[in-house]
């Protein structure tokens, strides 16, 4: 799909439609993706643009980023779009967070508190 700036659609959005016909297609190896510099070169635009797209294109799980490796295409099977479990897979990634939260909190607490008995005279 070629990418027009004079289209009313904005960019990272036609961006995101190619990437997302090129995953669908085939064209990218399973758990692999093109860089961010590589793919703004492609494009013809900023990484910021990019960017933008890939995280449209996460939040559809089609690819995933792990920080210090890359970004990757999910295989078949994991990668969904039409969200059939999406509500139940938000509320327990809900969950999980405030559970973490929660450690978060009890940890900072206890050196907080730790902190200030240093600090005793």
């Amino acid at each position: 799909m070629p990418i027009s700036r004079d289209a009313p659609s904005p960019l990272h959005l036609q961006i995101a439609e190619d990437l997302r016909q090129r995953i669908r297609a085939g064209e990218f190896e399973q758990n692999s993706f093109p860089s961010l510099r590589s793919l703004a070169k492609h494009y013809e635009t900023a990484q910021v643009t990019v960017h933008d797209a890939v995280k449209a294109l996460q939040q559809e799980k089609l690819i995933v980023s792990v920080s210090g490796k890359g970004t990757f295409v999910l295989p078949i099977g994991e990668n969904t779009t039409a969200g059939a479990n999406e509500p139940e897979d938000l509320a327990e990634q809900i969950a999980s967070l405030r559970t973490e939260l929660e450690d978060v909190k009890g940890r900072l607490s206890r050196l907080e508190s730790g902190e200030s008995q240093d600090k005793s005279p």
